[in-house]
């Protein structure tokens, strides 16, 4: 495992990451049922809100009142560029289209970096108080309870997890790959937060996670864990993902591996995402 460096307080990286997830988590339950700001980035349901703002404006204070020196890569911010080998990575609330329609689903993401490597990743799910934890090459955990990816060896019985994205012809493609190879599986869901399928994955609630089109913020935290719970994450040509990769596939490695076979089969895979 690497060690990290200590913070400003003394305290590790994961007490100062914990600390800022959940009082985001906290920040995200109070203002739940509040009237928001709401204005779409781009497309129909690439949506922000005062809230996603307010919220990543807190992690990042309190995680540079820490870590002064660190880069931060944030969803709803310009990058801040110091001269470090580390980055925060953040977002601040995955799902707000599940937040701004009341659906309790939503999660906040915290990931430290050292160029494309991942060195520790936090997912907090508010409502639940589920803080998801890893570290790499010390392991993954639910609230302090080690967890890992299901032991599932077979596609049928599985139980997949998969968002559409914002783009129509990509999210079209999902469905259709869904549609023609129903019902190979157990039962499919679309979660509205890549960060908690990415999270179900590695506790093993899902067999499989798959998205066609992420940001680093989507997916630093969520290959950290699903990685130390045992499983693996590629894109969808099988190559390893990178937090700057677009696709995701995570999953238990037998289920990974005959989903990619499916795939291939019964998805358009030579369609290009921008």
């Amino acid at each position: 495992m690497d060690r990290l460096p200590l913070s400003r307080s003394g305290r590790t990286a994961l007490e100062v990451a914990s600390q800022a997830a959940e009082e985001a988590g906290n920040l995200l339950i109070e203002r739940a049922h509040e009237e928001r700001e709401l204005r779409y980035k781009e497309g129909r349901a690439n949506i922000v809100t005062d809230v996603d703002v307010l919220v990543e404006n807190r992690i990042i204070a309190l995680l540079q009142s820490e870590y002064p020196d660190y880069n931060v890569l944030s969803e709803e911010s310009a990058a801040i560029t110091n001269d470090s080998a580390y980055t925060w990575v953040i977002d601040p609330l995955d799902g707000t289209n599940n937040y701004v329609h009341g659906i309790p689903f939503y999660s906040v993401a915290i990931a430290l970096t050292n160029s494309y490597e991942v060195l520790l990743g936090l997912t907090y799910d508010p409502w639940r108080k589920e803080l998801f934890v890893a570290q790499k090459g010390a392991g993954v955990w639910l609230n302090g309870q080690p967890i890992s990816v299901s032991e599932r060896t077979s596609m049928e019985g599985s139980f997949i997890g998969c968002d559409m994205g914002y783009d129509a012809e990509a999210g079209a493609t999902i469905l259709e790959g869904f549609r023609n190879s129903w019902p190979q599986m157990c039962g499919i869901r679309i979660m509205g937060s890549a960060v908690l399928g990415l999270a179900y994955v590695a506790c093993g609630r899902l067999d499989l996670y798959m998205h066609p089109y992420l940001y680093p913020w989507d997916v630093a935290s969520g290959i950290l864990l699903v990685k130390e719970a045992g499983g693996k994450v590629t894109d969808w040509e099988g190559e390893p993902a990178s937090i700057y990769g677009r696709q995701i596939l995570a999953g238990n490695e037998t289920v990974h591996h005959q989903f990619m076979n499916l795939m291939k089969a019964q998805f358009q895979l030579g369609l290009k995402w921008a």
